[in-house]
């Protein structure tokens, strides 16, 4: 009987006949995983607490031709407190929802994997941070993990260097900022401080304080979100149904 030990989260479950439920788990090595999880909804089953979104641990599956089945599950992080904050919660949701979009099966995910777990832990045990902050830096660190960084030292079109100290227009089909004598009426407009904010955010990721709320006070993290989620979800070419519930 072949079996198979992994690290995961739990990024989606359907219930599933009476007492069971289907699993989406991100794995750093083996990348989107679908697994049953027999019986979990069952009263004193031993799978229920593995079997919640945002739960992260090992796994155990048993392996049958190219189906899944969770046999075992070891936690390692709940992430509880996300179910006490509106918020938070609708946050992480679509921290999930986009990690389900770009991991695919048997593909490896490790930057993904690591950069999920950053921002469902500082979502959660970080309350000095603000979440719609949190949103918009992982969506951009997202963007650079999936292949799609943004360019924001030189024009997307013309690629003449930008000047640090002006503000700039974010060109969503070009992939980046660019210089007004390229912009068009769809670019969007971004101010020094938002234009610096993204830049030290890809410089120095989630750790680097620019997603406290004092850090946020200039940068208008609801801008930044709307902006980065349309840059995002226009390069998976989907739409993220959480996002829509975004505060």
């Amino acid at each position: 009987m072949p079996s198979l030990t992994l690290q995961g989260v739990v990024l989606r479950f359907a219930n599933y006949r009476d007492h069971d439920r289907m699993l989406t788990l991100l794995s750093p090595e083996h990348g989107r995983i679908d697994a049953l999880s027999r019986d979990c909804r069952r009263p004193k089953s031993r799978l229920l607490p593995a079997s919640e979104l945002f739960v992260h641990g090992e796994f155990v599956l048993y392996q049958s031709r190219d189906r899944y089945a969770v046999t075992s599950a070891s936690l390692t992080d709940t992430f509880y407190p996300l179910r006490l904050d509106h918020d938070r919660l609708t946050c992480a949701s679509y921290l999930l929802g986009l990690c389900h979009a770009a991991a695919q099966p048997e593909e490896e995910a490790n930057a993904l994997y690591r950069l999920l777990l950053r921002g469902l832990y500082r979502l959660a045990y970080c309350e000095g941070e603000d979440p719609l902050g949190l949103t918009a830096a992982f969506l951009l660190l997202y963007a650079d993990t999936i292949g799609y960084r943004p360019r924001l030292h030189h024009c997307a079109h013309c690629r003449i260097s930008l000047d640090r100290s002006e503000s700039a227009l974010m060109d969503i089909a070009a992939g980046g900022l660019v210089c007004p004598a390229c912009g068009t009426n769809a670019a969007y407009r971004l101010s020094e401080g938002q234009v610096a904010w993204m830049r030290n955010t890809l410089r120095d990721g989630l750790e680097n304080g620019q997603t406290k709320t004092g850090a946020l006070e200039t940068v208008s993290a609801p801008e930044m979100v709307s902006v980065l989620r349309r840059y995002v979800e226009s390069r998976l070419e989907a739409t993220i149904k959480a996002g829509r519930l975004l505060p």
